[in-house]
């Protein structure tokens, strides 16, 4: 009798759960996840109505967060900022004040989504879908790019009235591939941030065959595609991504296997068409990787576009050291300052970036929260051999690594599909920290 009533218990809250608002919410989180490299728009209205049911039936309450009480001081303190700005308070030279607001679009949000993505973010099941999900969603960002290098298709291509556009805009004089991505360096940065999701599944024991040979294939692709963007920076977070994630794989056997292989086939087809290989890497390889790796010396680093960016952009800083410039304020402040190279839009590191337009408080406090979070789950996981976390946990602790490798040279944290994922990634280690399930 008692065991009967236990199951009517039981089931009863099986169908409560089943329709649950955090149901509804979940599915809503895992489309717009889906979705988010190829169809941004829709994926941002998913994303954000999926938070709403992330703030449901939780054990963790908002305010007993301590990063929630950081995030709403920096909050607080970018509005303030941009009040100071927007009543001339602080006087900033051809500041543009719409944009100032609007900056505070690509950070105040995405706090939201890093609460309320936790919720389904709470077990590696559920981490290990959302991996998934975001490997097959960046499915389209190859085909879009093969098809721009190889195929010569060039767009825009735009669907259902504008709300879906992919850029594929002609080859510049680098080569450097783009894709459905407006730029190369974004195209670059996702792919290498996603990287280590599809290297761990690779490395994950499956008992079929068929899944290490398409695991295989998409690894291959993504590894020729990062290539084909000439982005060091993605090239450089690929690198530290299979030589951080190899040692972490039980089959080593695997991993030595496909360094091999790699390069064994990629001789075999050169000289199978007879071209001098030589010859291939210097024509075929993209101009701009070239060109970019022949540049970089260690005698004329002083010469470096980012270190002459980086030295005004700390000077700037020290000028105002509390109260930031406001977004979109950079590229004014440093041609009237005597910057030596033209069309800079920004200080090429995501936390001079912060300081630069926010103030240097802002930039400690968000700086602090994503590092903590990094290295508390690092520490317990990677460091600590009593601690089991699964593969996958382990290659989306690296993928927000690759994140910000990439932001300590470049920022491509402003193309909304990439800071949504650094937050997402984020969130789920956040998660990690506080259970392993």
């Amino acid at each position: 009798m008692n065991d009967s009533k236990k199951n009517k218990k039981i089931n009863l809250r099986i169908n409560l759960n089943k329709n649950h608002p955090t149901n509804l919410g979940l599915k809503l989180f895992r489309l717009g996840i889906l979705l988010l490299a190829a169809a941004p728009s829709l994926s941002f209205l998913f994303l954000l109505f999926s938070t709403f049911g992330g703030f449901i039936n939780r054990e963790d309450k908002f305010l007993k967060d301590k990063y929630s009480w950081i995030l709403i001081l920096s909050s607080f303190l970018m509005i303030f900022n941009c009040f100071l700005i927007t009543t001339d308070l602080i006087i900033i030279p051809e500041s543009e004040k719409s944009l100032i607001w609007l900056g505070l679009l690509n950070w105040i949000p995405l706090f939201w989504c890093f609460w309320g993505f936790q919720n389904y973010l709470n077990t590696k099941e559920e981490r290990l879908v959302a991996s998934k999900l975001l490997v097959i969603g960046s499915i389209p960002v190859l085909i879009s790019g093969f098809c721009q290098k190889f195929l010569g298709l060039y767009g825009p291509y735009r669907f259902f009235n504008n709300l879906i556009i992919w850029y594929q805009r002609p080859l510049g004089a680098d080569g450097g591939v783009s894709g459905l991505f407006n730029n190369q360096n974004y195209a670059g940065a996702w792919l290498c941030i996603i990287f280590p999701l599809c290297l761990g599944f690779l490395f994950k024991n499956h008992k079929k065959i068929f899944q290490k040979y398409i695991n295989f294939f998409v690894v291959s692709s993504f590894v020729t595609m990062i290539i084909l963007t000439t982005s060091r920076s993605a090239i450089l977070a690929m690198l530290i991504t299979y030589f951080n994630l190899e040692k972490f794989t039980k089959n080593k056997v695997l991993a030595i296997f496909i360094s091999i292989l790699t390069i064994i086939l990629l001789v075999k087809i050169l000289l199978l068409i007879n071209i001098d290989i030589q010859k291939y890497i210097t024509e075929y390889l993209p101009t701009g990787i070239l060109n970019k790796i022949n540049y970089f010396k260690l005698s004329n680093l002083d010469t470096l576009p980012r270190f002459e960016i980086w030295s005004k952009s700390i000077s700037f800083i020290n000028q105002n050291l509390f109260f930031g410039y406001g977004a979109g304020s950079f590229p004014n402040v440093y041609s009237l300052f005597d910057g030596n190279f033209e069309g800079i839009q920004h200080t090429h590191n995501i936390f001079l970036e912060l300081a630069f337009n926010h103030g240097l408080l802002v930039s400690l406090l968000i700086l602090f929260t994503m590092v903590s979070i990094l290295v508390t789950a690092s520490k317990k996981y990677f460091f600590n051999k009593n601690q089991d976390l699964s593969l996958i946990d382990k290659a989306w602790i690296i993928s927000f690594v690759n994140f910000l490798i990439i932001h300590m040279f470049d920022i491509t944290y402003f193309d909304g599909r990439i800071s949504i994922l650094s937050w997402t990634l984020l969130a789920g280690i956040r998660k990690m920290n506080k259970k392993y399930i």
